[in-house]
C-alpha cells in the first residue's frame, strides 16, 4: 500500500509509516523502513537506516538522522543521511546537511551547507581546532 503520488519509491518495500495531513507530533519520532510525513513533526525523527519521505504538505521542525531523506515539503533543521538526500522542485529546506550524496531538483529551495563527507555526530566541529603537522 503506497500513500499519495508525487514521490516514487526505488525499494522493494512499502510504506510502513504514515503520518497524515492535519496531524502534529512534539518529541522524537523512530522508525525502521519507511516512514511518510504529511503532517507535522517537531523534535527530532531517528532511523538507523530507513527512509524518510517528506510529501509535499509535510513540515519537520527537528533534526533528522536518517538513511536516507526525501523532501517534497519543508524542513527546518539538521539533516544527516547515511546514503542520499534528495530535495524535490516543490521541497525546502532550511539547515545544513550531512549526506555523501545530495539531488537537488530544478526550483527546490535549499539555504544551508552541505556536507559531503561521513559526520561523527559525536564531533561539534564547531569546536575543532587545526593542528600543524610536522
Amino acid at each position: 500500500m503506497k500513500f499519495g503520488k508525487s514521490i516514487q519509491l526505488n525499494t522493494p518495500s512499502d510504506i510502513r509509516g504514515f503520518l497524515g495531513e492535519g496531524t502534529d507530533i512534539t518529541g522524537e519520532v523512530k522508525f525502521t523502513e519507511i516512514l511518510r510525513v504529511d503532517g507535522n513533526i517537531s523534535g527530532k525523527v531517528i532511523s538507523e537506516s530507513g527512509t524518510l519521505l517528506i510529501g509535499d504538505r509535510g513540515h519537520i521542525k527537528a533534526t533528522i538522522e536518517a538513511g536516507s531523506v526525501s523532501v517534497s515539503g519543508i524542513v527546518e533543521g539538521t539533516i544527516t543521511a547515511k546514503t542520499k538526500v534528495e530535495i524535490h522542485s516543490t521541497g525546502k529546506v532550511y539547515g545544513d546537511i550531512y549526506t555523501p550524496a545530495l539531488i537537488i531538483e530544478h526550483g527546490a529551495v535549499f539555504d544551508g551547507k552541505c556536507h559531503m563527507s561521513e559526520r561523527d555526530p559525536s564531533v561539534d566541529i564547531r569546536n575543532l581546532k587545526v593542528v600543524e603537522a610536522l
